[in-house]
């Protein structure tokens, strides 16, 4: 870019196309060519507003006439901010391409990846890509609970900061957040792994994390149980249940003296919070208490 002095001045030029074609040539010939030519395609992408060429350059004559000097079209400094902004931009569109996807309380989202494979979130959950490495690493990191049918292809990897499922084709939910970890497979097979630990999974099986070990999960429905608008629980430790009501109706639940390792076995209703909640802690001898409209109070009785 040595030609180049005033490199701000040049690059605004040439993002506007006010360059002549030996300039362009020359440009053509220069190591940075390539880099600065990837960037301006990324800011093609954007839609930038119009102006009306013709509108300003009537208000600029007629300012000319009034005043009896010429005035600058485009002032100096105004190539520089223009090459700076769309350097930035070009930046943040080619590099940062990032997809994410998020759920609120009590919502589900259905949404296709680009290699057809499909999630359905539950509440309250997190996903999120990278776009442009996505042929080579078919990657997706996740902060709560999905469903995922995966078309078959290269390795498929769902991670968390609790533990990563791998598969190659196959349908499976994963939950996956603060202290819960588990996995439940549909079909075809799928790794799971947690701290150096490892467990292979076949239709049908599901493991839950539970410390440093793993323990079986069963499988009592072909889909899960929140497709059809409520939440099923085998065996689970209260503290998972408690989550799940906290993500579906927007809830703070405080567990106080109650033990939350004691397990559950039985459903909830998303429809209605209060019959939810006497469905799960009526059956275990859980006395709750509103302290406000949001926050719920348990006590064992």
């Amino acid at each position: 870019m040595e030609k180049f002095d005033h490199i701000d001045d040049f690059l605004a030029k040439w993002a506007s196309g006010d360059i002549s074609e030996s300039e362009r040539e020359a440009f053509r010939k220069t190591k940075d060519y390539t880099l600065y030519a990837a960037i301006l395609e990324g800011t093609d992408r954007l839609d930038v507003p119009a102006y009306d060429k013709e509108k300003l350059y009537k208000g600029t004559r007629d300012k000319i006439a009034a005043e009896g000097k010429v005035v600058r079209l485009v002032p100096k400094w105004a190539y520089a901010v223009a090459a700076s902004v769309a350097l930035l931009i070009g930046y943040v569109v080619f590099f940062d391409q990032t997809e994410r996807y998020e759920t609120g309380f009590g919502e589900t989202l259905a949404l296709t990846l680009p290699d057809g494979s499909e999630v359905i979130l539950n509440a309250k959950t997190r996903l999120e890509f990278q776009k442009k490495d996505w042929e080579k690493s078919r990657t997706v990191d996740l902060e709560g609970e999905a469903f995922f049918r995966v078309t078959k292809g290269s390795t498929f990897t769902v991670a968390s900061n609790m533990g990563t499922v791998t598969v190659l084709g196959t349908e499976f939910t994963m939950n996956s957040e603060a202290d819960i970890f588990e996995v439940i497979c549909y079909e075809g097979k799928v790794r799971v792994e947690k701290n150096g630990l490892q467990k292979l999974l076949s239709k049908g099986q599901g493991v839950r994390a539970m410390g440093n070990s793993f323990e079986n999960c069963d499988l009592e429905h072909q889909q899960p149980s929140w497709f059809g608008n409520e939440t099923t629980f085998h065996d689970a430790p209260l503290r998972q249940v408690i989550k799940a009501l906290e993500k579906q109706f927007g809830i703070t639940v405080s567990i106080n003296d109650v033990d939350g390792n004691q397990r559950f076995t039985g459903s909830f209703t998303h429809d209605d919070l209060n019959t939810a909640l006497r469905t799960v802690f009526e059956s275990m001898e859980i006395r709750f208490t509103f302290k406000d409209r949001d926050t719920i109070d348990l006590a064992q009785e």
